[in-house]
C-alpha cells in the first residue's frame, strides 16, 4: 500500500479557481488557526520553544496553547488546535513551532486569517522562481528548497542544498524532527514560503509512509531545479 501521489501541476486556465486537494482541507484549518494565534505575541512565543522537541519535553505553556479549546472560524463548537483524538501529535505540535518561528517578512499581519492562509499553501503567491505553479496536492518540502536555491540572489548553494536534502530523507521521525527547524529556516530565508499543510501531511506520513515520502521530495526537488533553471534560460536568451 502507497501514499497518494502528487496531483501534475496545473498549468491550463481554469473556469474556475483551482481548489486544494481534500486531504490537506483540515491540515489548512490547522494552519490557519495558528497562524491566528500567533498575532498573539505571548502564545506565538509558547509555541516556537517548541522546535525540535518531542511533546513530552515542550513546557506546559505550549500545551495550553494547543490543547485549550477555543473558538473556531465558523462559529461551531469550540476545538483544541491540535485534535484530542489525534494519535501522534508530534507533527502538529513541529509544524505549529515552525509556523511560530517564521521570519518576521512572512508573520506581517494582513488582516484576516484567510489572507496569511495563502503564503503557506505554495510559493505560488511568491513572486520569485516558482511563480504561477499550483499543485492541489500542495507543494513539498523538495520543491520549496529547489525554488530557494534558484533564487537570483543565490542565498542557497546548490550543493549545500542537496547535501541537506540527502541527509534529512536518510533519518527516522525523530532525526527529520531534528532537523527541520534548520531547513525551514533556510528556505524561509530564501523569501520561499513553506506549505505547512503539505509538510504536516508528509509529518504524519512519515513513520508509515516514509519512502513514498523521500521519494517525492527528491523528484520534485531536481525537476523543480531543473524547470527553473530553464526557465531562467529562457529568458536570459531573449
Amino acid at each position: 500500500m502507497t501514499a497518494p501521489d502528487d496531483t501534475r501541476i496545473t498549468g491550463e486556465p481554469a473556469e474556475t479557481p483551482p481548489q486544494r486537494a481534500e486531504s490537506l482541507r483540515s491540515h489548512d484549518l490547522f494552519v490557519t488557526r495558528v497562524i491566528a494565534v500567533c498575532r498573539n505575541a505571548g502564545e506565538q512565543q509558547a509555541l516556537r520553544r517548541a522546535l525540535g522537541k518531542p511533546v513530552n519535553e515542550v513546557p506546559a505553556r505550549t500545551h495550553a496553547v494547543l490543547l485549550k479549546s477555543r473558538q473556531t472560524e465558523d462559529d461551531g463548537p469550540d476545538l483544541p488546535l491540535v485534535p484530542y483524538e489525534a494519535g501522534d501529535k508530534r507533527p502538529f505540535y513541529a509544524v505549529a513551532a515552525l509556523i511560530a518561528a517564521r521570519p518576521r517578512a512572512q508573520r506581517v499581519d494582513t488582516g484576516t486569517p484567510r489572507d496569511d492562509e495563502e503564503d503557506h499553501s505554495a510559493p505560488a503567491a511568491d513572486k520569485g522562481p516558482g511563480a504561477n505553479r499550483f499543485r492541489p496536492t500542495g507543494t513539498n518540502l523538495g520543491e520549496s528548497l529547489a525554488l530557494a536555491v534558484t533564487r537570483r540572489d543565490d542565498a542557497i548553494k546548490e550543493k549545500g542544498a542537496e547535501n541537506r536534502l540527502h541527509l534529512m530523507v536518510r533519518q527516522d521521525i525523530e532525526g527529520l524532527h531534528r532537523m527541520l527547524p534548520s531547513v525551514v529556516r533556510l528556505v524561509s530565508g530564501a523569501g520561499v514560503h513553506v506549505d505547512y499543510a503539505r509538510l504536516l501531511r508528509d509529518l504524519r506520513a512519515w513513520p508509515t509512509y516514509r519512502d513514498d515520502v523521500v521519494t517525492r521530495w527528491l523528484e520534485s526537488y531536481y525537476r523543480t531545479l531543473g524547470a527553473e533553471r530553464e526557465k531562467a534560460k529562457a529568458v536570459t536568451d531573449r
